[in-house]
């Protein structure tokens, strides 16, 4: 990941990789956001937290999204 220093970039496994590219991609087209830009990168970094948090898994991590857009990236 471009701009991260390599020891605070966590190592993914394919399935949890696949699991944060579904939700990411779930919210940009329920949202109609585009992939990349300041609305994308701010959902790939909440995203990428939340993750290495408690939600961990797909069904948390997208109902925690869903409500982290609502609060701090649809525009009013």
């Amino acid at each position: 990941m471009h701009g991260f220093p390599t020891e605070k970039v966590p190592t993914l496994t394919d399935a949890e990789a696949d699991t944060l590219r579904r939700v990411f991609e779930a919210i940009c087209t329920e949202y109609d956001i585009p992939r990349e830009g300041p609305r994308a990168e701010h959902l790939a970094r909440f995203l990428m937290a939340a993750f290495s948090g408690p939600l961990s898994t797909e069904k948390s991590l997208l109902a925690a999204a869903h409500s982290f857009y609502l609060r701090h990236i649809a525009e009013p």
